[in-house]
């Protein structure tokens, strides 16, 4: 670096003379100053190329994050939305969708064809053509005999039926050769109410056959007793005999009304095949299998059908008497539910109408009975005042 530099002289004198300098070189300047600046300049550089960098990682950075907010914010709405119609579909499906297990959900569209297959039944077991065993046939279509030979029949057929306790009495005889399999089929209540067996099997509303023999028989023993044999056909042409075949035939009206209430829960008791293809449906429900599988009786299990009783008794039974319907029902939502609450209604509508007619067969027998009342009463009054009239006229006379 040249640099000029002017220097006066002042020099007190008379004559003084001004003249320029040129200093050329410093060698403070050049030694000293000079690297110090070049080492400054460096720095300067080096910081200012850092900051340009840190500003340019801030501004790349920026860049990143708003972009990563960005489709935070787009993730966050498409999720929304998803959502949304995810709900809606669901909510339409619940409220618009059948459910591909309705059918299996109830057993209502089969429950009149097996009613009336139960009153078909009980004409068949009348007629005999619904007993297995010959001596119980001829006992039951066998409507008037002489006592002696019903009784001895009656014995003989009590031979099948031997309870232990006769067993201890006259085992090995002719009247009970050994204990039956199912003993007092003939002569206890439960025969039919639940069915024939051994003292503490449990009760059954699927009679297998031995059971529906056990329990025809029972009613010939209880309500179909004979009165009296049946007529000759010469016999038959009296006066007398005519009066008398009356008679039977009025007390044959009474033994018929006698007997239909056991009659007709024996029907209700077979095995109907109608309910075949609605038990193979309903029990694709894995509640309902849970409660058929724990619940139903042998027979049922064995014929794969269940009779007008324990049709009734499932179909109550499985959603009451179940804990694993609890878990179908908390399943059930909006119009499901709504459905199945109906069918429960018309389940206890199903079962009301059952026992109004039960209450109207009751009240026909308790007319009947008040009737034998009344004539066992007024008939002799009124024999006695006829014959008082027969009697006046003949006097009058």
């Amino acid at each position: 670096m040249k640099k000029t530099l002017i220097v006066s002289v002042l020099i007190i004198a008379v004559n003084a003379i001004a003249m320029p300098v040129e200093v050329t070189q410093s060698l403070p300047v050049t030694s000293q100053v000079v690297p110090a600046l070049t080492a400054i300049n460096a720095t300067l550089a080096q910081i200012a190329a850092t900051e340009f960098q840190i500003g340019s990682a801030i501004n790349q950075n920026s860049d990143k994050l708003a972009a990563m907010l960005e489709e935070t914010a787009k993730t966050q709405r498409d999720y929304d939305t998803f959502a949304r119609k995810t709900e809606r579909l669901e909510t339409a499906r619940r409220s618009y969708t059948v459910p591909d297990s309705l059918c299996s959900e109830s057993t209502s569209g089969m429950v009149a064809q097996v009613a009336a297959s139960s009153t078909a039944m009980q004409s068949r077991l009348v007629g005999g053509s619904g007993i297995a065993n010959k001596n119980i046939q001829t006992a039951i279509t066998t409507s008037a005999e002489p006592l002696d030979q019903e009784q001895f029949r009656a014995a003989a057929i009590h031979a099948d039926y031997c309870s232990a306790a006769e067993h201890a009495v006259y085992g090995g005889t002719p009247l009970c050769p050994k204990i039956a399999d199912l003993p007092g089929g003939d002569n206890e209540l439960r025969s039919v109410l639940s069915g024939a067996g051994k003292s503490g099997n449990p009760p059954v509303l699927t009679f297998t056959q031995a059971q529906t023999d056990a329990a025809m028989m029972y009613l010939k023993n209880t309500t179909q007793r004979s009165a009296g044999d049946q007529l000759k056909k010469g016999e038959a042409k009296t006066a007398t005999g005519q009066q008398y075949a009356g008679l039977l035939n009025q007390h044959q009206a009474i033994q018929s009304a006698a007997a239909h209430p056991q009659l007709a829960m024996i029907a209700a008791s077979q095995a109907s095949p109608q309910t075949t293809a609605v038990l193979k449906e309903a029990l694709q429900t894995p509640s309902a299998a849970a409660y058929f599988a724990q619940h139903a009786s042998p027979e049922a299990k064995r014929t794969a059908a269940l009779s007008e009783r324990e049709l009734e008794f499932f179909e109550v039974g499985r959603r009451y008497a179940n804990t694993d319907y609890l878990t179908d029902l908390q399943a059930m939502e909006g119009d499901n539910l709504l459905r199945e609450a109906i069918r429960i209604q018309n389940l206890q509508n199903w079962l009301l109408f059952g026992i109004k007619q039960q209450l109207q067969e009751s009240n026909i027998i308790n007319g009947q009975q008040l009737g034998l009342s009344a004539d066992q009463e007024f008939r002799p009054l009124l024999q006695q005042k006829r014959q008082q009239i027969s009697a006046g006229v003949s006097r009058n006379g």
